[in-house]
């Protein structure tokens, strides 16, 4: 009883705003759509509106990648399974192991946010903020959201391109699960276990993922042009030399059930990536592709969450309270550790997150729902720096910020067709910086047509990194980068619903944002040191997104398109932004007319691609342009008797020789196959 006053009294200490929302929304509005706790999600994004919401009622630019798709293109890790989404770039230096960048509508890695079931994963230790998803696995996925355009408002800092949810599966149904086992080019071994299940109150998933692969070399690898190294240029391509790349994954998540209204849910994640790089900067050759050069990262994450249904499922409440860890040890030739101590060199960055969140939404019969929350978010970050072999390990930066949230959002549905959201958000950073951000959608539906008319608009921002504000190069006065966008577009049934398109436009102006170099605000050591961070940054992207489905024979054939046309360019300078290529997208040709057989075909393109080509050297750099490529992919599985399926992945079939980053050439024509268990 106790807990039922204090319920009551919450909800009426805030009345008066919740009087304030009723009179704002039309006295003809319908039941909006309510979300659905505790049951199988299928097409509904919880992303948009941080809510359970179905696909087609969404006004935001969102893909939903199923789990289907993720484990028949994730074997590897994530890359490729999000390649080709409308909006998206990943660039990686050299493939499996390295370093792997992504980018929604032309943000950087430190603008785009990523999270796993709800929780930010991007790494506070690294200079900008964002995610290497080089070091992900990809087992025991239900869906990846990827909602595109800033959402601040909902997610705060970093979400300024836009967000990557990456939802776990949930456990239901009768204990049921899957092994896998495969190799193929390249030594490749690769080895994944799955369950998911529930008994009475109880359930579960989880996954377990394994992959070994002999990498090349990546620096030069298939590139027959000249090369820098710290010695001089040379010709290519890269020696013909390898060294193992090994990945590990394990993910769960166990939920149980207090009784209707109250469910504990419990997750952890872990992850581990051993791998090789090369070293173009070291002066003596045997440095730059030598064994000594090499990383081991590791990240883990676990959570609790509370979930409870109040004043007859009126209210819905979740507490969060989370934590992550990310570490990266590498070892490097001819770094300069210390003065003391030049040479060969050990460098470890740690970053650690770590808060507690609540959401409450609030049903408010034919006025919609209503959605608020709060968060607190300690961030740490610690590098360290070891002269190999047998030096001492000296603290080279240390720093800590405390973030504090609060954000609301309203959604609504007018004359039973027309869906509206608009919410804010405020960011507190450090106890001394304060922003606000807002976003409103709409999305007007013809179910008769089966067609629906979205636009959204709002702000976003990305508070400096810990690197940024406190490092050697740090200035503590950095404000926060902001941009504002919108988008509209059309979402079209055809057909019968055999045809499916979406298309859109999207601009978004960024100001504020933090450059690297010599400026007033740097100190006298930073001047000596070559500069600092400051705000200065101006930049404009806008382009068009395309995705499109087809039935060309009914349990036969399907289609799948996505294009994105962009154009993004530094308004100081007036150049194109690099790594941001004018066009690009994916096409698939699916076959399923034979009985327990699926083959599909997939084209990945990606026009010339302006980036920067580094002397190591004379440390000059030129623009450069990446040449267009085509990469073809072909996927098969062929189910068995008893629940086995033979499994079989050809790519880059044609042999593309192409750079996602300059310098750095990825694997060629290669050939996998195994076998899966299920249960």
């Amino acid at each position: 009883m106790a807990t039922l006053s204090k319920r009551r009294s919450a909800l009426l200490a805030g009345g008066s705003m919740i009087s304030i929302l009723l009179q704002l929304a039309n006295a003809q509005a319908q039941q909006a759509q309510e979300p659905v706790q505790f049951q199988a999600l299928g097409d509904i994004d919880v992303t948009a509106t941080r809510t359970e919401q179905p696909v087609s009622q969404s006004a935001s630019a969102i893909t939903v990648i199923p789990s289907q798709e993720v484990e028949r293109r994730g074997s590897t890790g994530l890359d490729d399974v999000l390649r080709g989404t409308p909006g998206l770039n990943i660039y990686s230096s050299g493939g499996v192991g390295t370093l792997s960048s992504v980018s929604l509508r032309g943000a950087t890695s430190g603008q785009t946010l990523v999270l796993i079931d709800g929780i930010r994963i991007n790494d506070p230790s690294t200079t900008n903020g964002g995610v290497d998803l080089s070091i992900f696995s990809a087992g025991n996925i239900d869906r990846i959201e990827v909602l595109r355009g800033p959402q601040s408002a909902l997610y705060g800092s970093d979400a300024m391109g836009g967000v990557i949810n990456i939802i776990t599966k949930r456990g239901e149904g009768a204990p049921h699960g899957s092994v896998l086992v495969e190799g193929g080019s390249y030594g490749m071994v690769h080895s994944r276990v799955q369950e998911t299940g529930a008994v009475d109150q109880w359930s579960w998933s989880f996954a377990l993922d394994g992959l070994h692969i002999n990498a090349p070399a990546r620096y030069g690898y298939r590139i027959n042009g000249p090369l820098s190294y710290g010695f001089g240029i040379l010709p290519g391509p890269a020696p013909d030399v390898s060294e193992p790349t090994n990945k590990a994954g394990a993910s769960a998540q166990i939920s149980y059930r207090v009784d209707e209204d109250l469910a504990i849910t419990g997750g952890l994640n872990g992850f581990s990536l051993g791998a090789p790089f090369d070293n173009p900067g070291a002066t003596v050759p045997a440095d730059v592709f030598g064994g000594f050069n090499r990383l081991l990262s590791t990240f883990g994450q676990g959570f609790v969450r509370v979930d409870d249904d109040a004043f007859g499922k009126t209210l819905h409440s979740r507490l969060t309270l989370f934590a992550n860890d990310t570490r990266r040890d590498v070892w490097q030739t001819e770094y300069l550790c210390t003065l003391a101590f030049p040479g060969n060199c050990k460098n470890g960055f740690q970053g650690a997150r770590y808060g507690a969140e609540y959401q409450g939404d609030l049903k408010l019969g034919a006025y919609g729902l209503l959605t608020f929350g709060a968060k607190s978010e300690t961030e740490t970050m610690t590098n360290t720096s070891q002269a190999e072999p047998g030096g001492p390990s000296l603290v080279t930066q240390s720093a800590r910020q405390v973030t504090n949230s609060l954000y609301a959002q309203h959604q609504f549905t007018l004359l039973d067709r027309l869906d509206i959201t608009w919410g804010g958000r405020m960011d507190a950073v450090g106890g001394l910086q304060v922003f606000e951000t807002w976003r409103t959608t709409a999305a007007y539906r013809l179910e008769e047509t089966g067609t629906k008319l979205r636009a959204t608009a709002g702000t976003g921002a990305k508070a400096a990194s810990l690197y940024q504000l406190y490092s050697v190069y740090g200035n503590p006065n950095l404000q926060p980068e902001q941009n504002f966008g919108y988008d509209f577009g059309l979402d079209q049934k055809l057909f019968g619903d055999r045809l499916t398109f979406s298309a859109t436009y999207f601009n978004s102006d960024y100001k504020n944002l933090i450059n690297y170099g010599y400026a007033p605000s740097c100190t006298a050591s930073q001047t000596l040191l070559g500069g600092c961070y400051y705000n200065v940054g101006r930049a404009r992207i806008q382009g068009l997104e395309f995705s499109a489905e087809a039935v060309l024979a009914p349990d036969a054939w399907r289609a799948r398109l996505s294009y994105t046309n962009m154009d993004a360019r530094n308004l100081i300078t007036g150049g194109v932004i690099a790594r941001r290529p004018h066009n690009m997208g994916a096409a698939s040709l699916i076959y399923t007319g034979a009985p327990n057989l699926e083959v599909e075909g997939r084209v990945t393109f990606v026009g010339p691609n302006p980036d920067v080509s580094f002397n190591n050297y004379t440390y000059a750099q030129t623009p450069v342009v990446l040449p267009a490529y085509a990469k073809i992919d072909i996927y098969a599985n062929y189910k068995l008797d008893h629940g086995v399926s033979v499994i079989g992945r050809l790519e880059n079939l044609s042999d593309a020789r192409y750079q996602e980053i300059a310098n750095y050439g990825v694997p060629g024509r290669a050939v996998y196959g195994g076998l899966k268990y299920e249960w």
